[in-house]
């Protein structure tokens, strides 16, 4: 275990009123066993952060405490409080594993006596934060179709059923596009399944890039993509659609073969939708958009 202090606030001289208060005497040694036995009862990540905030708190005053981790490629944060001028981060390591990096802020500087406690207190943090770690990865890995790094289709049916419901609770619009690449089979037969992976991670990037934030790419499964765009009516999901079939279209053509192109069903959601019945509509206009000849856009209504 490793505990890299990358930034702190070291006790120097300074003014009576920066001074930390008086602290009455810590049972450290109770603390840091009932922390031990908190964390290891626990997996997920955010409940981990909280428990260990909470007892933080119990024995070091501080303002804010904020942890950050890597998953996927993407940074990842957890926060509780703010402000604090004064603070302390480290890297946390396990068996040359990182972890990610804890930073704790307050008012006044860290004595220290405090550095040795906030790090006791970290060491004990360490292992079941590996743990909750390692955790997540196995199920965002479970939820992830792994060579285009969507979530996969057992992750589309939770969130187009949650999606549907909160929409027509708020009375807000949603819309489904069920969008097929459409020479996949091609690319196969020419140049082996690999080119075909390929052209599937590069269609899976140009869906990813062309919407907002708060709609959900998918994997359906074989050639087929889902999107849920939440907000969106029909006009806008007919111009996302076009906006992501023009631009698969503009595509450089893989070693010689044909670009890819996409044809798109899209279904706007009606007071009256279900999960099934909206993808239904949305994979009905898809089969249409194929029969009109591929690469355009067919609207359900």
């Amino acid at each position: 275990m490793k505990l890299i202090n990358i930034q702190s606030d070291r006790p120097q001289a300074a003014p009576a009123q920066a001074k930390p208060p008086r602290r009455k005497p810590v049972d450290l040694a109770r603390h840091t066993l009932e922390l031990a036995a908190t964390l290891a009862r626990h997996l997920d990540l955010e409940t981990l952060i909280d428990h260990f905030s909470r007892r933080l708190g119990d024995i070091l005053p501080y303002d804010s405490l904020s942890f950050r981790h890597e998953l996927a490629g993407h940074w990842h944060g957890i926060a509780h409080g703010s402000g604090g001028r004064h603070s302390c981060t480290y890297q946390l390591q396990v068996e040359d594993t990182p972890l990610g990096t804890l930073r704790v802020a307050r008012r006044q500087r860290f004595d220290e006596a405090e550095l040795t406690m906030l790090e006791q207190l970290i060491g004990v943090l360490v292992y079941p934060l590996r743990n909750a770690l390692l955790y997540r990865r196995a199920q965002h890995n479970a939820a992830t179709d792994p060579l285009t790094g969507l979530a996969n289709r057992g992750v589309f049916d939770d969130a187009l059923s949650r999606e549907i419901s909160r929409a027509q609770r708020y009375g807000t619009p949603l819309a489904l596009l069920m969008v097929d690449l459409d020479n996949l089979k091609h690319i196969n037969d020419r140049a082996g399944h690999n080119a075909g992976d390929r052209a599937l991670q590069r269609v899976a990037g140009v869906l990813r890039a062309g919407v907002r934030d708060s709609d959900q790419v998918f994997r359906y499964g074989g050639d087929e993509f889902a999107v849920l765009l939440v907000g969106s009516d029909a006009t806008n999901a007919r111009e996302v659609a076009e906006r992501l079939r023009s631009r698969v279209a503009e595509l450089p053509a893989d070693a010689g073969l044909a670009r890819p192109t996409l044809s798109i069903g899209l279904a706007p959601l009606r007071a009256t939708d279900s999960g099934q019945t909206l993808f239904e509509r949305a994979d009905s206009a898809l089969y249409g958009a194929k029969q009109a000849g591929r690469n355009c856009v067919c609207s359900a209504d």
